[in-house]
């Protein structure tokens, strides 16, 4: 019986999701779609105990998963990478079954998962983690050594996600409650999780274990595990909003340590400037970590990942601080729930860099910025990715660049900087710690703006073009006239766009079709504003 339920659920998700994209495997399905094995259950806390030997890259460990029913089943799936051996998975109820399917573990269990119903999973697991190619963008570990030949270790798993480390209901649709991270290294490293700082002990003559508590739910590819010979110090920063006191702790190499200090006191910066924009920093009780790896850089919550040079970029800031911080607006506390829609996490991070130079520097030089960043769109593939797959194959950086622009021409069409702000930060009150779908959140920017954005939405993340702007001169009664619409391959884009005309600026209304505009002055010259708005312009006879 246990065989054909399997079989049953594979072959069903075969027939389902194949139609929607051909070139998906049913195991692309079974990893990324919340089907009834994922829905049946709540999670509730992860408490992961690892033991991590830098020697020979080995881990072991425990992770035991509380979670509460919300269906009747007898089966349920959880997730972790084919490169570990699971040892054992016993239950609140007694000794679970299983079966492997790709990445994706299917237990039968001895008991049945009831509406309201708490239990909990213990999954003991071992092996060599993934060995990251090109972190962060290969996810996997990272093993490095400092000057001083000690060992030096990081993880990033944004595209593969939580389960290429540590067994996890892997799927963003649901977040776990609080984390409970106990990690096991030599007694020469420090280890550094997420979340509060709750102490560390001896376990072996050898080794000692560091442990952390993150109180917020959390995304699960944050969660994060470094170790090294780091040198720690603390700060303060004021939170702008409520003025409370935010407590900072940074996790340094020694020999990068004074260069560290003078570079991430800049943090305090990005802090009070977003959240000025957004409202405060949304993980106050875990406090804001910065801690150096051995890889560029990830927006793990409360344990934002650095590995750049310590450096400011053109524009005055570092980008590594800046962006991974603002990360913890846009992606950690504001999350995705399926893969396929990261653009809320990137797009809304990207854009927040525009706001944080216009903070410091002005519009003008915000205006420089976006510019900047307008060079690196590429138009190869559309800013949203295909669900229910755990889409990871994006073929630009369009989910950053174009993303950010879709946003800064959202905010041309509102025209209100009131609003503008009170809608972004109605997003963060409407949709903190909840994730949530691309579709819902654009509903909601409508409803909140008062005007229909879909078919905006739908020209810049679905398509891959810029919209164009046509015009054409008429010849009518001696006046300067001009003709106006939007050429886009979704109908009924009717929206604003920015024009010189003779030199001087015009907001033009018009859509899909034809609107003329009489001007007392012949018109000499049409030029596009590419400023504000994300668009091309062309001339037609």
């Amino acid at each position: 019986m246990k065989k054909r339920i399997l079989t049953l659920l594979y072959f069903s998700l075969v027939t389902v999701y194949s139609i929607q994209a051909q070139k998906y495997t049913a195991l692309d399905s079974l990893r990324g779609s919340y089907h009834a094995n994922r829905s049946c259950y709540d999670l509730n806390q992860y408490h992961l105990q690892l033991k991590v030997d830098p020697a020979t890259r080995y881990l072991s460990g425990t992770n035991r998963i509380f979670c509460t029913g919300l269906s009747e089943s007898r089966s349920l799936q959880i997730d972790l990478d084919q490169s570990f051996d699971i040892l054992s998975i016993e239950t609140s109820g007694g000794t679970a079954k299983w079966k492997r399917m790709g990445s994706s573990v299917v237990l039968q269990l001895p008991f049945l998962i009831e509406p309201g119903k708490k239990f909990w999973l213990d999954v003991v697991y071992k092996g060599h983690p993934h060995t990251a190619a090109d972190p962060p963008w290969d996810g996997g570990f990272v093993w490095e050594t400092d000057s001083d030949g000690l060992p030096w270790i990081g993880v990033s798993c944004e595209g593969e996600g939580a389960s290429l480390w540590f067994p996890s209901k892997d799927h963003p649709a649901d977040e776990p409650d609080s984390v409970f991270l106990q990690y096991e290294v030599p007694r020469n490293l420090v280890a550094v999780g997420n979340g509060q700082f709750l102490g560390r002990k001896a376990i072996s003559d050898s080794t000692y274990q560091y442990s952390y508590k993150v109180t917020y739910p959390i995304n699960q590819y944050n969660v994060t595990f470094n170790a090294a010979a780091y040198q720690t110090w603390s700060d303060t920063v004021l939170l702008p909003v409520s003025g409370k006191v935010l407590k900072m702790n940074f996790y340094a190499l020694r020999e990068d340590l004074e260069k560290a200090k003078n570079q991430w006191v800049q943090a305090k910066t990005v802090l009070s400037v977003l959240g000025r924009q957004f409202g405060d920093y949304p993980f106050p009780n875990d406090g804001y970590k910065l801690v150096q790896t051995p890889y560029l850089g990830m927006e793990h919550q409360s344990c934002i990942a650095y590995g750049d040079k310590f450096e400011n970029e053109a524009f005055g800031f570092d980008y590594i601080v800046m962006h991974e911080t603002g990360h913890e607006w846009w992606g950690n506390y504001t999350s995705a729930n399926d893969h396929a829609d990261l653009w809320i996490h990137e797009s809304f991070c990207t854009y927040s860099e525009a706001l944080y130079v216009e903070a410091l520097q002005g519009k003008e030089k915000a205006m420089d910025y976006l510019v900047f960043q307008k060079k690196k769109i590429k138009n190869k593939s559309p800013v949203h990715g295909e669900r229910d797959v755990y889409f990871h194959d994006w073929k630009d950086s369009d989910m950053y660049y174009k993303g950010s622009w879709t946003l800064h021409s959202l905010r041309f069409i509102v025209n209100d900087d009131v609003l503008w702000f009170d809608c972004l930060r109605s997003i963060r009150s409407q949709f903190g710690m909840k994730p949530v779908s691309s579709i819902t959140l654009q509903k909601h920017m409508s409803a909140f703006l008062k005007r229909d954005l879909s078919p905006f939405f739908q020209q810049f993340l679905d398509k891959t073009q810029w919209p164009e702007l046509e015009f054409r001169r008429v010849l009518k009664d001696g006046e300067g006239t001009i003709a106006f619409r939007w050429k886009t391959e979704v109908k009924d884009f009717q929206y604003p766009a920015p024009i010189f005309i003779n030199g001087n600026p015009h907001r033009i209304e018009t859509g899909n079709r034809w609107t003329e505009i009489a001007f007392r002055d012949p018109i000499k010259t049409v030029e596009a504003d590419e400023r504000l708005f994300l668009y091309r312009l062309k001339e037609v006879k």
